[in-house]
């Protein structure tokens, strides 16, 4: 089984310094989620730096990393405009993990492929109540992570869900329940539930699924 020991990695070997402009917003059919949602760019970035990683050691036939400190000189790629840091960096520790499972296992780099697909019909312009994407960023936030759990345990054959199918009944603002808020932030959420199963299908232990710690 390949195991990777995650911690908060707010540590040593993160570059945080970001260039002036990112490839990734820019990338055909994926660019209009990343700029929706920093948890999803920093997913995009995390997934390239581990799967770049994983690919290596398991070039060198080397052993899979045993804790996320063993990873060094990651270039985290964060810039105050892509968004809240905290969502960006919880982003590209759940893309590190994929990514580093993906490169290491020898799959193929699917992350594009999977940003494109819950990234359709997305529009460009936010809500009213959402013109920032704060609602849909925490969503998006909120559904890989009860995607991965649930794609985690999934017994079925398929680790691809239809976003539109997913259900959202968690919504809880601190003010007044904005129906429009809850709209972007269920849109997120859906997006996000998505993208979470594939990994934590993909990620399962007989898989190769990288676990994260306490």
């Amino acid at each position: 089984m390949v195991r990777l020991v995650l911690a908060f990695f707010v540590a040593a070997g993160l570059a945080a310094s970001a260039p002036g402009q990112d490839p990734h917003l820019s990338e055909a059919g994926s660019a209009v989620v990343l700029s929706h949602s920093a948890f999803a760019h920093g997913y995009r970035h995390g997934y390239e730096e581990g799967y770049h990683v994983g690919n290596a050691d398991a070039s060198l036939g080397t052993a899979a990393r045993a804790k996320i400190q063993d990873i060094h000189g990651l270039k985290l790629g964060y810039a105050p405009q892509f968004g809240p840091r905290h969502a960006f960096e919880h982003g590209f520790q759940a893309g590190l993990k994929a990514g580093y499972s993906d490169g290491y296992s020898g799959r193929l780099f699917r992350a594009v492929d999977s940003l494109r697909s819950v990234a359709a019909s997305l529009q460009e312009t936010g809500l009213r109540a959402d013109p920032k994407f704060i609602y849909f960023d925490d969503g998006f936030f909120s559904g890989y992570n009860e995607g991965f759990d649930r794609g985690g345990t999934d017994q079925s054959s398929a680790a691809q869900v239809d976003f539109h199918f997913v259900g959202c009944a968690n919504f809880h603002p601190a003010r007044q329940r904005d129906p429009r808020a809850e709209e972007s932030y269920c849109d997120g959420y859906r997006r996000g539930f998505a993208l979470g199963h594939a990994d934590g299908f993909l990620l399962r232990p007989e898989s190769g699924r990288l676990e994260a710690s306490k």
